[in-house]
């Protein structure tokens, strides 16, 4: 026979392996609660647009490090260049293209902050206002792509050239960025889906209204029963809790 102390310390260290081999109710419940905070906390932040948008934010940003290149080194040439035959001049749909990456990066790290801050106020915070600026850089976009693929169209036998590298690339970022923003229009309107929200909802895409919720319109009132218990009013008027009796305490509720 084992002793009362050789049994708790037995208990002691087998109690942990038959928790993680046959888990009870109080390790499923809390693995469970843990499981849907992890999931509400990543759901929270919408990934997939955010990672579009990084993407986007990336794509911009070499686009307008390769557009710059050109129209500096264009500017600055003294010698004939190997496509013209020109020297100190400038191509305007290379303009056009520095000056749709440009929006697009300034776009792109105003909408990530939307997103991670929650921003749902305002004009600026709305579906309304990413569709504007994502259908102005789609149409910047092909317009600039289409034509600097059409003038530069073979390129094949100066590939040795560092200018003719430099508009391949070119003209390749200048389609990837124009096929990113319909990726972006599609899952801004998945999101408007799954919230059944409208054009006018906050673009952070969370289903509840923190974070767009008026200030002004939170009120707060305290009601008594017989000046000894405490109710709490729903949205509709009824009584949702009652408080144990004892000392009346008033509770601020949101209506």
């Amino acid at each position: 026979m084992l002793s009362e102390q050789e049994t708790l310390v037995k208990e002691r260290h087998f109690t942990p392996l038959i928790n993680l081999w046959c888990p009870g109710p109080h390790s499923l419940q809390a693995s469970s609660s843990a499981s849907s905070a992890y999931f509400s906390f990543i759901m929270a932040f919408h990934p997939i647009r955010i990672i579009l948008y990084l993407f986007f934010f990336c794509f911009s940003v070499i686009l307008m490090g390769l557009t710059a290149y050109r129209i500096h080194s264009t500017k600055s040439k003294s010698a004939p260049d190997v496509l013209t035959d020109r020297t100190h001049f400038s191509t305007p749909i290379i303009a056009e293209l520095l000056t749709t990456a440009i929006l697009g990066t300034l776009f792109s790290l105003f909408m990530l902050y939307c997103l991670l801050a929650k921003v749902g106020r305002g004009p600026l915070g709305v579906y309304a206002f990413e569709h504007l600026w994502l259908a102005l850089l789609f149409i910047f976009s092909l317009v600039g792509a289409g034509v600097v693929t059409h003038e530069f169209s073979n390129l094949r036998w100066c590939r040795y050239t560092l200018a003719c590298r430099i508009l391949e690339a070119i003209k390749a970022f200048s389609w990837i960025f124009w096929g990113w923003t319909i990726f972006l229009i599609l899952a801004s309107l998945g999101n408007m889906l799954r919230n059944h929200a409208s054009f006018t909802g906050p673009v952070h895409g969370r289903r509840d209204t923190m974070g767009s919720y008026p200030a002004e319109t939170r009120t707060t009132e305290s009601r008594f029963y017989d000046q000894q218990q405490p109710a709490t009013y729903g949205h509709d008027g009824l009584v949702r809790d009652v408080e144990q009796p004892g000392m009346p305490q008033p509770q601020h509720v949101i209506e």
